[in-house]
């Protein structure tokens, strides 16, 4: 039960919760990758979300950065994100700069937005 994901280059800035009520999103665990584009070129991250009852129960961001700059900036966001999303339901997930990482949030924010989609069977 997943669904692997491709997230477009060069997002705009996230802007604003996945386009899915939580009462559509099935339970499970759902995966993508998300690029963007940082001053050190395109990146990308994973993101691994499992969702109950249309809350966010678990979610794990794997940094895949190929710049050690953007590498850093990942892993900082991935230590931060779950704090601030793991118990909101997806329809409330809004993330944008986080932990001194501008992009990365973007990429993100397409992930949970087309994992929300793919659990709600769109």
């Amino acid at each position: 039960m997943g669904a692997v994901l491709a997230v477009a280059a060069c997002a705009p800035p996230a802007a604003g919760p996945p386009p899915v009520p939580a009462s559509d999103v099935r339970d499970g665990t759902w995966t993508g990758t998300g690029t963007y584009e940082s001053p050190g070129g395109p990146q990308e991250l994973d993101v691994r979300a499992t969702f109950r009852q249309g809350t966010v129960v678990r979610l794990d961001v794997l940094p895949a950065a190929t710049n050690a700059t953007s590498r850093r900036f990942q892993e900082r966001f991935a230590d931060a994100v779950a704090g601030e999303v793991v118990g909101l339901p997806v329809d409330e997930v809004h993330v944008d700069r986080l932990a001194g990482s501008s992009g990365t949030g973007a990429g993100f924010m397409q992930a949970v937005a087309q994992a929300a989609l793919a659990a709600a069977g769109r």
